[in-house]
């Protein structure tokens, strides 16, 4: 199996259907299958050849969900980069898996000067905003433009598809390498615990270089799903979104839904359309369940459990235990993955 077979099936079926929403920007699946395969050549005539790593540095956008394709459809590698780090920890990951491109937005062009300086290879620049391109930096909308269409490379099965880079708890973090089958069984393995429908509009909030974003994102690429985006977390925003696009479920971490729910715009928005939040990163507390529950009465609490090396869900806590008729939250979910499994 490959990453980028989702976007083929919808190219079939379903060309029509919105495939990302950012702020006042949107697609269909066949324009976006059109993008791909052009950021796809140029990545190509850049010098991505096959199993070449291609990072991101940049805030949520539909440019983000691009990149993640673009970079399969052409037979490369994600490096995508926490946007947290300073740039000796960004140098650090470009120069450990040998970075040859990198895209950034202008979010974080200041730090450009600082990894071209101190990178050990100099990685294409290739900047992913609205304006004109710094200098010494291509434009992405250009490239998009100028570039022919190429054919998917297919890369799949045990090929490397992404290097996420992870802390752990001692030392500088660890690139952790994942196949296409790592991330697409484990997708495979987490849509038979908690569905994802065709008609699913999933709001990005939490950050896509993070391996719990990604991880849904590819769920979605599976499904043939609508991708919602924003910047980052903000709680506003999110209601806002959820509004506006009819969003039916989202990613969270329970600060985030704490900071969502206390927000005092909250009972203003009509969130009937919500069906289903999914969390991580931290347990929910019990006072925080509880509240989400009484103000979300129609949605489907989620659990997830997983760490990067998993690639990444080892765990799903489903709805029954979310509640007061089941057992509490905190009590030991259902394994994600065969026991046989090794991603």
């Amino acid at each position: 199996m490959y990453l980028t077979q989702g976007l083929h099936r919808c190219l079939q079926q379903t060309p029509g259907r919105t495939a990302t929403v950012f702020r006042t920007r949107r697609q269909t699946f066949r324009q976006l299958g059109d993008r791909v395969a052009r950021l796809a050549g140029a990545l190509r005539q850049l010098g991505m050849a096959e199993g070449d790593r291609v990072s991101m540095l940049a805030l949520n956008s539909d440019r983000y969900i691009e990149y993640m394709l673009s970079v399969w459809w052409g037979g490369g590698v994600l490096n995508p980069v926490n946007t947290r780090w300073s740039v000796p920890e960004i140098v650090y990951s470009l120069d450990d898996c040998d970075t040859g491109i990198l895209i950034v937005d202008d979010h974080f062009l200041p730090m450009v000067p600082g990894i071209v300086a101190s990178a050990s290879r100099k990685p294409v620049l290739i900047h992913a905003g609205d304006g004109p391109a710094p200098d010494g930096m291509l434009s992405y909308e250009q490239l998009v433009a100028d570039a022919a269409p190429v054919e998917d490379a297919q890369r799949g099965g045990d090929d490397l598809a992404a290097i996420m880079y992870t802390g752990g708890t001692t030392g500088k973090p660890k690139g952790v390498m994942q196949s296409h089958m790592n991330l697409w069984s484990s997708a495979i393995s987490r849509m038979a615990q908690y569905p994802c429908p065709e008609d699913t509009i999933t709001l990005h909030a939490c950050p896509l270089f993070h391996t719990a974003a990604m991880a849904k994102a590819v769920t979605l690429f599976i499904a043939g799903a609508t991708h919602a985006l924003i910047p980052a977390f903000d709680a506003k925003e999110v209601l806002e979104t959820m509004v506006s696009e009819q969003v039916n479920e989202i990613l969270l971490v329970p600060t985030m839904l704490q900071a969502v729910l206390s927000h005092p715009g909250f009972a203003d928005h009509d969130l009937g359309c919500l069906q289903r939040v999914n969390y991580g990163a931290s347990p929910i507390s019990a006072g925080l369940l509880d509240a989400a529950l009484a103000a979300l009465p129609q949605v489907q609490f989620y659990h997830a459990y997983g760490l990067t090396e998993a690639a990444p869900v080892v765990s799903v806590n489903p709805p029954v235990n979310h509640g007061p008729e089941g057992v509490r939250a905190a009590c030991t979910a259902r394994p994600a993955v065969p026991a046989t499994a090794s991603p």
